[in-house]
């Protein structure tokens, strides 16, 4: 596909202007983009909030230009609003779990399922725009059980490495309200899964990953606790 300039660059992908409110997703590597393309439409026709999907050509998404900060940003510049912004998480989780993904999209490890799984949902990949919520990233999409996408979110909420005091303070707010709109009981069982998948990523701080070890610990002693 035709680009434009460079609009920003990742580790796995770079997004380039493609005209008039739209843009081309590029792998950087050179890999297939048509599944989640493909995913994308699918989740779009059941009316889930993404990009508007226009083209895809193996490495190439030609897609919708979204306008609007991600929740992450969101919530670092407005810090009173994460309990909110936790909810607005809980809320797209619940609308996704509604959505049947299609036979052909493989399956997550763990326990059966049949729902449309994002396993990435997290405020840096919910874009906020004047028409509302718009989720990216579909990369790791998968089917399975709801609760496998709930602890996916739960897990990164709960131990990702952010500023701390940027967040002033908020983190709390931010986890509790999306723990109040979710059921914790039903992700439990899927939260090694989302940690060993969490820790297989390449960038990860080290940090992050002594904090995902604590994290499994005290869940797994509330867990007994509860079964008591």
């Amino acid at each position: 596909m035709k680009v434009g300039p460079l609009i920003v660059a990742g580790y796995d992908c770079e997004i380039f202007e493609a005209g008039p409110g739209r843009v081309v997703r590029r792998s950087r590597d050179g890999r297939s983009l048509e599944r989640e393309a493909a995913v994308m439409r699918h989740a779009r026709r059941h009316d889930f909030p993404t990009p508007e999907i226009y083209d895809a050509d193996g490495p190439d998404i030609l897609m919708e230009r979204v306008a609007g900060p991600s929740l992450f940003e969101e919530t670092l510049r407005v810090p009173e609003r994460a309990a909110e912004h936790g909810a607005l998480l809980a809320g797209l989780l619940r609308r996704l779990s509604a959505v049947r993904a299609p036979g052909w999209l493989q399956a997550a490890p763990g326990r059966p399922g049949n729902r449309l799984l994002h396993l990435d949902l997290h405020p840096g990949n919910v874009l906020l725009t004047g028409d509302g919520p718009r989720v990216v990233d579909w990369a790791n999409a998968a089917r399975g059980a709801p609760g496998a996408d709930t602890a996916c979110t739960w897990l990164i909420l709960a131990t990702a490495t952010v500023a701390e005091p940027s967040l002033g303070g908020k983190r709390p707010d931010l986890l509790a309200a999306f723990l109040d709109g979710v059921d914790p009981a039903a992700a439990r069982p899927h939260l090694r899964a989302a940690a060993e998948r969490r820790c297989g990523e390449r960038d990860l701080p080290a940090g992050e990953r002594d904090e995902i070890d604590r994290f499994l610990a005290r869940e797994a002693g509330e867990e007994s606790e509860e079964s008591a």
